[in-house]
């Protein structure tokens, strides 16, 4: 093959977590495919982008088990091989189901994920390990000045990092959990202040303080301050019951701070107890109260903690931990499939992800400034933020792609038809549009 194979990165949302998946694996592997990074969102908003593609790659690689439905309706004859990315199951649901029947490997976070999810799917689908990852030049210890995140001075602080909302997934975040550790350990600790990183805990804020318990809530916290809020815990508390990673114990480790967390996800891989930080059964209070309290009594245990919690997720950089995937996308490259040489603007992949992660964030911040719910001003903070971007020639060009004004398919191009088709993908766009937009 003449060309580098192409690779189309379908992720659910251009930032947060599988954003920057997306994003690393287009560093780690771009010397060997092509890859083109596009958000669902795009493609249920854009069909006719979605047609463009499907000739023209080589594999899709669906970064989250609800792209998938992308596919649904359509021949599994004529289409790329596709691996879906299956990061946790809170409960086996009909996407993770087409996951399983339409792909061609599944890429998961843990061993422990391969043998929940093994017995569910074909035996004959590879299943690869591929763990989380960790910027380790963005995640590091900071200097915290003196009242940020509305931390009186003198406290030992604990903190978790999330939104409220990501708890309605049958409360696979623990939030029971965490508040009536937070409360317990308000008895023991007087000199305790806990901090709610992410928006939404407004109602849990007022009733921590209720108690007497000294509290703050950061609201919606921009990616940058993220490294300067875990720096600023003396404990990451992480009280799920389900997950794949998650990625905000590998980033408190990374910032120096000890976690307290349940073993779920990655934890068990990570964590070795009273060396690099202490784990539980899920829902033992008890057990992680008396962790938190150990490491305020034990400064000295408490600093080593933080510095092996560091050393540990050295060797988990997002370089190091993708590096299985390279494995996965050759197997899937080499299958002979004739590939349309696509309309000339798959000739530039890197503006294709800049303009669909401008899209993604205009499409995102559309109906709470047309609501009145957003003004004006803080949705151009916001879209800059999730665009990673403060030009105003992304915002018009992510505007363009989702009024298709641009990256519109050539004349000559094929897309393979199957009944039922353009019917699905209008109906998802106008979903989508009462949706999000």
């Amino acid at each position: 093959m003449s060309r580098k194979p192409r690779i189309l990165l379908i992720p659910n949302v251009a930032w947060w977590i599988i954003g920057e998946m997306g994003q690393q694996i287009i560093a780690r592997f771009g010397d060997r495919y092509d890859f083109y990074f596009v958000p669902e969102g795009i493609f249920e908003r854009r069909p006719d982008l979605l047609r463009a593609f499907i000739p023209s790659v080589d594999a899709i690689h669906c970064l989250n088990e609800s792209s998938i439905e992308l596919f649904r309706d359509l021949n599994p004859e004529t289409l790329p091989p596709i691996v879906a990315w299956i990061h946790h199951v809170t409960e086996w649901s009909p996407q993770h189901q087409l996951a399983g029947e339409r792909s061609a490997a599944l890429t998961v976070c843990t061993e422990g994920w391969k043998r929940d999810i093994a017995p569910r799917v074909s035996a004959r689908l590879p299943i690869t390990v591929v763990p989380h990852g960790v910027d380790l030049d963005f995640f590091r210890r900071r200097d915290v000045p003196e009242g940020s995140f509305g931390i009186p001075s003198k406290r030992f602080v604990i903190g978790f990092i999330g939104t409220k909302g990501s708890d309605r997934d049958r409360g696979r975040k623990g939030t029971d959990t965490l508040l009536e550790v937070i409360r317990r350990s308000a008895a023991l600790l007087p000199d305790l202040h806990v901090v709610l990183g992410g928006p939404g805990w407004e109602s849990e804020l007022e009733g921590l303080r209720a108690l007497g318990v000294s509290a703050s809530a950061t609201g919606y916290i921009p990616k940058d301050d993220l490294p300067l809020l875990y720096s600023a815990l003396d404990v990451y508390l992480m009280t799920s019951r389900v997950e794949g990673g998650p990625c905000t114990v590998f980033e408190a480790m990374a910032c120096g701070t000890p976690v307290v967390a349940t073993r779920v996800g990655a934890v068990p891989d990570l964590i070795i107890d009273g060396v690099n930080g202490y784990s539980t059964e899920v829902d033992d209070v008890d057990g992680l109260v008396n962790a938190i309290a150990q490491l305020d009594r034990e400064r000295e245990r408490h600093r080593e903690i933080a510095k092996r919690a560091r050393e540990t997720v050295s060797a988990w950089p997002w370089s190091v931990a993708l590096t299985s995937l390279g494995s996965v996308y050759d197997s899937l490259t080499q299958v002979k499939r004739q590939v349309e040489p696509g309309p000339a603007w798959m000739k530039e992949p890197a503006k294709i992800l800049r303009s669909s992660s401008a899209a993604d964030a205009v499409a995102h911040v559309i109906a709470p400034v047309r609501d009145g719910r957003l003004h004006p001003a803080k949705a151009l903070q916001s879209f800059s933020e999730m665009a990673n971007t403060r030009s105003p020639l992304d915002l018009l060009r992510g505007l363009a792609m989702l009024r298709g004004w641009t990256y519109r398919a050539t004349s000559g191009s094929s897309f393979p038809e199957g009944e039922g088709n353009d019917e699905r993908l209008i109906r998802d766009r106008e979903h989508y549009a009462g949706r999000r937009s």
